[in-house]
């Protein structure tokens, strides 16, 4: 097995040459002469050679002293660039990182937290994937996105996931519906006969709404864009399933109208992350100012249900829950 390389006494040999003296170089390195002395002692007996010459008028390099310098320089020359490499890597990664999110999280949540990101790391510049649920978890696992925010009932195998809060969906009617004057809940029944207005196979809020039916509801309408199903919703294509606070305008200028169902389309924000690397620190704060708002949110809106899971705001590390 070969001997390590101990970078600090090349370091020592080459300032001795480039001083031209022992206790110069030894001031240079931050240590005493007869310290410096012991380590150029040691370096001889472990690698069985002279490197200096010491006589009455000071210490010399042998030619093999010369040639070990020559080496030295080269080693530490790639030690230097590959240091300086990896401390740019480092720099590079702590100023980015990639966050992928559903449609709900991106449009109406995420941004807020983006915000106080930037008010923490105003360096950091987040790129950001608005996929539905489905891709939001692929970017994850292939590494695309360092970390991921999906609304979808049951976490993901093979993630690391942790609950930050809570989203209501709601079904919505146009105000000529025959649902729009009903006095009681729609029955599940009722649902089940019913051509709904949905978001694509692989969004969250299909997965949930279809979870929680029990039972694949039949289409009038399938579309990847939930302005377009309020759109639909409104022109009286038929009932859509929505986050509430999507519709929060429409509800409130009269353009639809919730209707109350037996269903419990309560579901889970849920962010997701690779358990095989650490996360990088800007995606660590990013889960953090997460967990932080659901604390801070009203109970009604979005209240998280594990905060024991919440990341140590010291440590910046988080206990994580394992699909």
């Amino acid at each position: 097995m070969p001997l390590e390389i101990d970078l600090d006494t090349l370091r020592l040999l080459d300032a001795i040459q480039r001083h031209g003296s022992l206790s110069k170089a030894a001031v240079e390195r931050g240590i005493s002469q007869p310290a410096a002395s012991a380590r150029i002692k040691s370096f001889e007996t472990r690698w069985r050679l002279a490197v200096l010459r010491r006589t009455p008028r000071g210490s010399h390099f042998t030619s093999d002293g010369d040639m070990v310098v020559t080496w030295a320089r080269s080693v530490l020359h790639a030690a230097d660039t590959m240091g300086a490499s990896l401390a740019a890597l480092t720099g590079e990664r702590q100023g980015m990182v990639a966050v992928a999110a559903s449609f709900t999280v991106a449009e109406h949540i995420l941004p807020r937290w983006l915000g106080e990101l930037h008010t923490l790391r105003p360096a950091v510049s987040p790129t950001l994937a608005v996929v539905n649920s489905e891709r939001v978890i692929d970017h994850v696992r292939t590494g695309v996105a360092d970390i991921g925010f999906i609304e979808s009932v049951g976490a993901p195998a093979g993630l690391e996931h942790m609950v930050v809060g809570r989203d209501r969906l709601t079904v919505v009617v146009a105000p000529d519906h025959q649902w729009a004057r009903r006095s009681s809940a729609i029955s599940v029944e009722e649902l089940e006969r019913a051509r709904w207005v949905l978001r694509e196979s692989g969004s969250g809020t299909r997965s949930t709404f279809e979870t929680v039916l029990g039972c694949k509801p039949s289409i009038a309408l399938e579309g990847t864009s939930t302005t377009a199903l309020i759109g639909a919703a409104i022109a009286g294509v038929g009932p859509a399933v929505v986050s509430a606070r999507s519709v929060r305008t429409e509800l409130a200028t009269g353009r639809l109208r919730a209707v109350e169902t037996e269903l419990d389309l309560w579901r889970p924000l849920t962010a997701v992350w690779l358990g095989t690397v650490r996360l990088p620190d800007p995606a660590r704060d990013l889960l953090r100012i997460a967990v932080a708002s659901t604390r801070d949110a009203p109970p009604d809106v979005e209240r998280g249900t594990n905060r024991e899971n919440a990341p140590h705001p010291r440590s910046g590390t988080a206990t994580r829950s394992r699909a």
